[in-house]
């Protein structure tokens, strides 16, 4: 059984029009002349052109409703316009009726009679076989034409499914994102505490013995308070549910680098590295986010073009850090392929909470670059 489209409920404008026009055109032909006596001339008019009406509507009932006028003989001619009104009747059932036993009942019903009709009458006994195919060939191709429909509906359904569930799953990878974060900041949120914890238990003791040195432990203190509420304003903000505390080990940063790179060639990776961090001090969410790039490239790397030459630029200044990651040999995806997962998707998630800019895509020359420029101070932070 092949899927039909929703029949409407009522005749369809066009159809109705279109009856209107055949059963004009038929009486104006028995009119002039006829087939049969008047009264059978019309009646053979009539049944054989308003079933197209109902082609849509009721197919099967439709095109046996013509079948049976042709039982009703017409010693004087037939109608000329009775092979086209066959062909739209049963192309009908072949493309609106579901059932694929209808169709061929019904097929099979207008065969026998139009052949035996044909037989009966004047024509030759070769006209028989036009009858048949005039029957069969329509409804052959209406039954074509619904299986197309029938699987580009499928098509696009699965189309949107498909679009849904990429949409869901970037979602979700940028929500495993933002808990990674989330993980993160506690790290970065504890270390500032800790060095104001150190610097009160400094200025504490300065202020015992000699205030006048209290002023450095208790200006560290004001520094990390504010930097620490930074973080917290532009991170805690975006993200819905806290996660289970986890590995509190210290977060990587851009003197990590090296030894990334070094692994990287240990697993045969031809790499070059620049770096040259920025002379002032840079933020620790923008350290780790560059480690981040740099790592998810260089493995991507290593799994989609094992042997390759990467060049790994990580400069910095007073205004930014660029982190560029650049495939000379050969196109690789970017980290985690945008059409297999989702890394990038949540590597620009992360560089959008910091105010930066991440760019990836083909180069000219035929190989893959990921560039990323990050601000080496934070809203906020001192």
């Amino acid at each position: 059984m092949i899927p039909s489209l929703p029949r409407p409920a009522v005749p369809p404008r066009a159809d109705v029009v279109l009856a209107a026009v055949f059963l004009a055109l038929s009486l104006l032909q028995v009119v002039l002349a006829p087939i049969a006596s008047p009264v059978v001339s019309v009646l053979v008019a009539a049944g054989s052109t308003l079933p197209l009406a109902w082609r849509r509507v009721h197919p099967a009932v439709a095109a046996l409703t013509m079948t049976a006028v042709w039982t009703i003989p017409t010693p004087q001619g037939f109608l000329l316009l009775g092979y086209l009104i066959a062909g739209l009747l049963f192309y009908s059932v072949g493309a609106h009726e579901a059932r694929l036993w209808r169709v061929v009942v019904v097929t099979g019903v207008g065969v026998v009679v139009g052949v035996v009709g044909t037989l009966l009458g004047p024509e030759i006994w070769q006209a028989a076989i036009g009858a048949a195919l005039a029957v069969a060939g329509p409804a052959a191709a209406g039954r074509l034409v619904a299986h197309q429909r029938s699987q580009t509906a499928l098509l696009q359904e699965l189309t949107g499914r498909l679009v849904q569930e990429r949409a869901t799953a970037e979602r979700a990878a940028v929500a495993e994102e933002r808990s990674r974060i989330a993980r993160e900041l506690h790290d970065v949120i504890g270390h500032e505490v800790t060095v104001i914890a150190l610097q009160a238990d400094a200025a504490a003791a300065a202020l015992a013995k000699a205030p006048e040195r209290a002023a450095v432990p208790i200006e560290a203190i004001r520094s990390s308070a504010a930097e620490a509420l930074a973080e917290m304003r532009r991170v805690v903000g975006m993200l819905r549910a806290a996660e289970e505390e986890e590995d509190l080990r210290p977060q990587p940063g851009l003197p990590d680098v090296p030894a990334l790179v070094e692994q990287s060639r240990a697993a045969g990776l031809q790499v070059d590295l620049t770096l040259r961090p920025p002379s002032q001090p840079t933020h620790a969410s923008v350290e780790l986010a560059a480690y981040r790039l740099v790592q998810e490239a260089l493995t991507n790397a290593r799994r989609h073009a094992p042997g390759a030459s990467v060049d790994v630029r990580v400069v910095g200044d007073d205004a930014e850090v660029l982190v560029e990651v650049v495939n000379r040999e050969g196109a690789i995806p970017s980290p985690r392929s945008e059409s297999s997962g989702f890394g990038l998707v949540g590597m620009r998630e992360r560089v959008r909470m910091l105010g930066g800019r991440l760019d990836a895509g083909p180069t000219d020359e035929g190989g893959y670059a990921l560039t990323a420029r990050l601000p080496r101070e934070l809203p906020g932070a001192p």
